[in-house]
């Protein structure tokens, strides 16, 4: 199992674009082979913060992820709606209980 933990702030003044951006991903990412979860959540102490967290089943899933047209598009569309780059860790869980 990998954890993909990201980070993206909004310019404030884009944040609806963002979030529109960002929205579009959930089905066709969720819809993918090998992706267990895929949510975004937006900070509780400042509303231009989103987090992602993801789960997916292998590295091989991520790579499929990536390479996707709709992940393609939104590394091209995000550069002018955010502030600096994301943060992205991925993680690699030997067990899940």
């Amino acid at each position: 199992m990998h954890i993909i933990v990201a980070e993206l702030e909004a310019v404030p003044e884009r944040r609806a674009e963002l979030m529109q951006l960002l929205t579009g991903m959930l089905a066709p990412s969720r819809a993918e082979p090998g992706c267990v979860s895929y949510r975004y959540f937006i900070d509780s102490e400042n509303a231009n913060i989103v987090h992602f967290f993801e789960l997916w089943q292998d590295q091989a899933a991520i790579d499929f992820h990536f390479a996707t047209p709709h992940f393609q598009h939104l590394g091209e569309a995000v550069g002018d709606l955010i502030v600096g780059g994301p943060n992205i860790q991925i993680f690699e869980v030997a067990a899940a209980s």
